[in-house]
Parts: C-alpha cells; structure tokens; sequence
C-alpha cells in the first residue's frame, strides 16, 4: 500500500473510531436521568476506555442491558486498537531508513486495512444502537 492511500485509511479508521466514541457518549447521555445536553458537556472530556466503562456500569444497573458482555468485551478490544492507531502506528516504521517497502510497514499496513473494516462495522452497528435507543425513548 503506498504512503498516501495509508494515510487516507489511517485518517478514515480514526474518523470511525470518533464516531464510536460520540456515539458511546451520547447513549450514556442519554441513559441518564435529566438533561442530556448537561450530561453530554460533563462527558466530553472523558476518554473511550472510561467511556466504555462508564457505560458499562450505568447499562447493568437496572438488570435490563442494551448491550451485551461480549460486545463490551468488543468495545473495549475496539478501544485498545484505537489506542494504537492513535499513539503508537507511525513510530512503528517511521525510524527505519527505508521504511515504505520495510516488514514492519507492510505489517501496519495489513492491520490498517483489517482494522479499518473492523471499525467501520463496529460503527454503523452502534449509529444504530443508539438511533433505536433514543427513538424508543425519545423524552
């Protein structure tokens, strides 16, 4: 893969990532008892790993989840795979002389595409979690 379809890739798998984030955050908003908009401005700060947690626990309070153990478990596989996209993939290859055509570029490169689609359905999976959600309980 050359450098500038990786960074096209790179950019749309953090794009999704983003977006599962706000969609977590707006669940959780929304889950709460109040204004939403309040809850949303306290949130916005509070990082994925948190978020999935937080979630989590307000989710298993009454006994009757919307998501599932397993799909947290996802998210939170979901979460460390951000933390590397976000923290870690460029120093991975960037220090090595001739990195475009090294092992270890063409190994992000083969996770970005697995990833990427990966993320993109994890997305579209909780946009509707979260639109069937706050359809039912529109306050």
């Amino acid at each position: 893969m050359d450098f500038e379809t990786f960074k096209r890739k790179y950019a749309e798998t953090m794009m999704y990532y983003q977006v599962i984030e706000h969609d977590i955050k707006f669940i959780y908003a929304y889950m709460l008892r109040g204004d939403i908009n309040k809850h949303f401005d306290d949130i916005e700060t509070t990082t994925l790993g948190n978020m999935i947690n937080k979630l989590k626990d307000l989710d298993y309070s009454d006994n009757k989840p919307l998501i599932s153990k397993g799909d947290y478990n996802f998210l939170s596989q979901i979460c460390a795979n951000r933390n590397h996209w976000a923290h870690k993939v460029f120093t991975e290859f960037v220090y090595i002389e001739v990195w475009g055509s090294s092992s270890k570029y063409q190994k992000q490169c083969e996770k970005l595409e697995k990833d990427r689609e990966r993320v993109e359905r994890a997305a579209k999976i909780l946009e509707d979690i979260r639109v069937d959600y706050c359809t039912r309980h529109k306050r």
